[in-house]
């Protein structure tokens, strides 16, 4: 009894001292949730070099070589996008002053859009310019807002990839033996455990295999559409357009929007409603077509139940329940088969007693 009773007393304080170790580190966890998500991909990778090198050097290793690759690709794609963002502006400056600056070019597209819509359509020409008006102020705001938000966050994004390198780190060298610690405390038998185990691992898995596929068919359809328009550098747009599409409720739109507002400056505006009709219909739709259908295949569940799962999730965590509420469904889903097997041990031991 005395045991029983010690024992219960530091369950007690575990779960006290958890609860405060969750709210220290809450302002942690989104880098801490990206390191388990990559320390996780790369553990295959990591246990192979560990066999050869030192544990502790191949963590180090493989955290650099990571943190490398990343860094470059990123910083060569936003380096040619900014050379050819700054070469569009330099075309569309040099318009602007063809037409008697910025003001006057606005003025001089605004009414060549009213006067191919008037003649289209039985609409007077001033309630389509005061529509247009509406709709390039709304759409403006909207692009300046987004923008703001990103430059604002760029500290945000410099710490939490600072802080999810570190964590890499010591994810990949004692991630592995702090879970088996985790598992050991659990009152569950070990096959029960390695099984929900399983599953989260699958499903952490499934959300990686998710993003890249809608990464890369997004930039694959966006560079589609930009060759189809005319703008240059398809290719290294729809790369951006890739990277871009990881960036929660903001995605591919960071590419395409700022390309068709050009297109409409420029007076291309079959160009302009083309690559925006495929931006907002097709590149932008494949985010929640695709994710839903490649998830739920890995984890063998329904693609609508983990499309719910997301928009869920993204409701109540923000960005992280993306992760999560996939995660969740499946560890659900292991935990009722579990009980599910062990339903007639119970009963069987029941008939015996």
């Amino acid at each position: 009894m005395a045991h029983r009773g010690e024992r219960n007393l530091l369950w007690l304080l575990l779960a006290a001292s958890l609860l405060f170790l969750l709210q220290i580190a809450w302002p942690f966890a989104s880098s801490f949730v990206l390191a388990s998500v990559m320390a996780t991909v790369l553990h295959p990778a990591n246990s192979r070099l560990s066999r050869r090198l030192r544990p502790g050097l191949a963590s180090l290793l493989t955290t650099l070589a990571t943190v490398i690759v990343l860094g470059t690709t990123f910083s060569f794609i936003c380096i040619r996008v900014v050379k050819d963002a700054a070469n569009a502006h330099n075309a569309l400056n040099q318009r602007s002053l063809q037409e008697g600056g910025w003001p006057g070019m606005i003025t001089h597209a605004t009414d060549r859009i009213v006067d191919a819509l008037a003649t289209r359509f039985p609409v007077a020409k001033e309630t389509i310019r005061a529509d247009l008006i509406a709709g390039l102020k709304a759409g403006a705001g909207y692009l300046v807002s987004k923008t703001r938000v990103v430059i604002e966050r760029v500290t945000s994004i410099l710490v939490t990839s600072a802080l999810a390198t570190i964590f890499l780190y010591y994810l990949l060298r004692y991630g592995e033996e702090w879970l088996g610690r985790g598992a050991a405390l659990l009152p569950l038998r070990p096959q029960i455990t390695a099984n929900l185990l399983r599953i989260a691992h699958q499903s952490i898995v499934a959300n990686v295999n998710g993003v890249l596929a809608v990464a890369l068919a997004q930039g694959l359809f966006l560079s589609l559409g930009f060759w189809f328009v005319g703008i240059g550098s398809p290719l290294l747009w729809g790369m951006f357009g890739a990277i871009a599409s990881v960036v929660p409720f903001v995605g591919a739109t960071l590419v395409w929007v700022p390309a068709v507002t050009g297109l409409v400056f420029m007076g291309s505006y079959w160009k302009a409603l083309a690559l925006g009709l495929w931006g907002g219909l097709v590149v932008g739709s494949l985010d929640n077509v695709l994710r839903p259908l490649v998830v739920g295949a890995r984890e063998k569940q329904n693609p609508v139940l983990i499309g719910f799962a997301m928009l869920g999730g993204t409701y109540a965590l923000g960005p992280l329940g993306l992760l999560f509420g996939p995660l969740v469904v499946s560890l659900t889903g292991g935990v009722v088969e579990e009980i599910q097997r062990l339903g007639p041990l119970t009963e069987a031991a029941s008939l015996g007693d």
